[in-house]
């Protein structure tokens, strides 16, 4: 799949990720709303409401999960629809969570239907039915479990059951970056890795990223690359322009 990283992307986009609200770049509106959720979660003394991410691949859905956590002061568990592929193994994760953690949800359009049906109980109520048994002699066994925020991630909103849908308290949709703020994307995570990129030359990087940090970092790498091979020592527009020829951006 397209929007599928490799090791290496992975471990990129992990040490470029900013660790507050505060130092995220872009998503104004979005991180505006999700500072307040957090802060009226904390006055309350309760966890943050259920939190869906919505909007396409790269715009950073799982930094904003990984933040809630860290601004709530709580646990982030994290694992995806497609691992989460029946009742029972959404009953194993959830019986797990401790008091307040954040439950992260990649792709959650992706989950089996049996473990939405089981979702809707947990979100609401904090609690699941379990099956115990087979055939005629199955009963139903209800298992408390512990207050959680569940953050659940999505490219595909559309493809969420309105039942699901309605039962997050605060939904954000993630929009593409406007120029200027992807090239600040690339300026700031450019001085974390230690690589000296002039304003102009970000800008134009940002240019050929599609409105995508993920595509940002990519490209970045690669223009890098090409000037180390080619012995250049700045990263100037005339580089960027000439590493983008060369793959065909």
């Amino acid at each position: 799949m397209a929007d599928e990283l490799s090791y290496e992307d992975r471990e990129l986009e992990q040490a470029l990720r900013p660790n507050n609200l505060a130092d995220f770049v872009g998503q104004t509106k979005v991180v505006e709303q999700l500072k307040l959720v957090i802060a009226a979660a904390k006055i309350g003394n309760r966890t943050p409401d259920h939190i869906l991410l919505a909007g396409p691949p790269g715009l950073g859905k799982t930094t904003l999960a990984m933040i809630v956590a860290t601004e709530s002061n709580r646990t982030l568990k994290l694992t995806s629809g497609p691992a989460v592929q029946s009742a029972g193994d959404l009953a194993s994760i959830l019986s797990a969570l401790e008091p307040g953690d954040v439950l992260f949800i990649d792709e959650i359009h992706r989950m089996s239907r049996s473990a939405e049906e089981m979702l809707y109980l947990a979100m609401e109520d904090f609690r699941v039915d379990v099956m115990v048994g087979k055939g005629p002699g199955a009963s139903s066994i209800s298992l408390e479990i512990s207050p959680f925020t569940l953050v659940g991630a999505t490219t595909r909103s559309g493809m969420l059951p309105t039942p699901l849908r309605d039962r997050f308290g605060f939904t954000a949709f993630l929009e593409y970056y406007d120029p200027e703020e992807l090239s600040s994307v690339i300026a700031n995570s450019s001085t974390k890795l230690g690589i000296e990129i002039p304003t102009d030359a970000a800008a134009l990087l940002a240019s050929r990223s599609r409105g995508t940090p993920r595509i940002a970092y990519r490209l970045r790498r690669r223009v890098r690359d090409f000037a180390s091979v080619k012995g250049h020592e700045r990263i100037s527009p005339d580089i960027v322009s000439m590493a983008m020829e060369l793959f065909e951006v």
